[in-house]
């Protein structure tokens, strides 16, 4: 396993460790981050631009440290990244004292090798679903990937965790029944036709229902008894009074 060497500095506690502070030590190019296990816990301070180097190496955030501050220096992986929220950037980095002998656990990537038949022949389709499996092994056994070779994958099969390769050292702690990889067929052309053709097949019986309600609501006073008195018709004007009715 590749060992990347990182210099850092101490970063002091106390009124010192606010926020106002830290979000200034990141504005001049540092992380804040921790180092502890096996030792004293130690608050550190890490060249942002340097930092980034290191995990864009293959081996990534998996790597080995040579964690460096002052006359001391520990063997140390990444524990954890803490990252912006918006930007992404490392905002604080937890590292761990290691000892060679003793076995970590930590989670390893997948990697994608080879073109399925399944795609290149019937048209399926990749789905990567797992992008990284949980191991114990040695520090000096950390694998940088996992290789999936999926040269031999047709429609309708996929790779599990139990059928990953066996690597030296390497024990797989991830469920062994659960899918890396699988190939599957198009749908989305199926799907739009079917729900095409069930909108068509839904709007005829409505307008059949409301045609039909229609003619009840109609035929309504005949079911009921006697159809309804047509209206008065309108009351014809008095005939102006004659000369001689006026003398009276």
């Amino acid at each position: 396993m590749q060992r990347i060497e990182l210099e850092v500095k101490p970063r002091d506690l106390g009124d010192k460790n606010t926020k106002k502070n830290l979000t200034q030590l990141r504005q001049e190019g540092w992380i804040p981050g921790s180092l502890y296990g096996n030792g004293k816990p130690v608050e550190i301070a890490i060249d942002a631009k340097t930092f980034g180097k290191a995990i864009h190496t293959k081996a990534g955030t998996n790597a080995l440290f040579n964690v460096k501050f002052g006359t001391e220096t520990s063997l140390s992986v990444i524990k954890e990244v803490q990252r912006h929220v918006l930007k992404h950037n490392p905002i604080h980095v937890d590292f761990q004292r290691i000892n060679t002998k003793e076995k970590l656990s930590l989670n390893i990537p997948t990697h994608v090798v080879g073109e399925a038949p399944g795609v290149k022949n019937s048209g399926g389709i990749l789905e990567h679903i797992t992008r990284e499996v949980r191991v114990r092994c040695l520090p000096e056994d950390i694998p940088v990937s996992i290789d999936i070779d999926v040269s031999k994958l047709e429609l309708g099969h996929g790779i599990k965790v139990k059928d990953l390769p066996s690597l030296k050292g390497v024990e797989y702690l991830t469920n062994a029944d659960i899918i890396v990889v699988n190939i599957v067929a198009q749908k989305v052309e199926e799907e739009k036709a079917a729900t095409t053709e069930a909108a068509a097949a839904g709007a005829q019986p409505e307008v059949i229902a409301k045609g039909k309600k229609e003619e009840e609501g109609a035929a309504a006073p005949a079911a009921g008894g006697a159809a309804a008195k047509p209206a008065a018709a309108p009351a014809a004007k008095a005939a102006p009074a004659s000369k001689e009715e006026k003398k009276k």
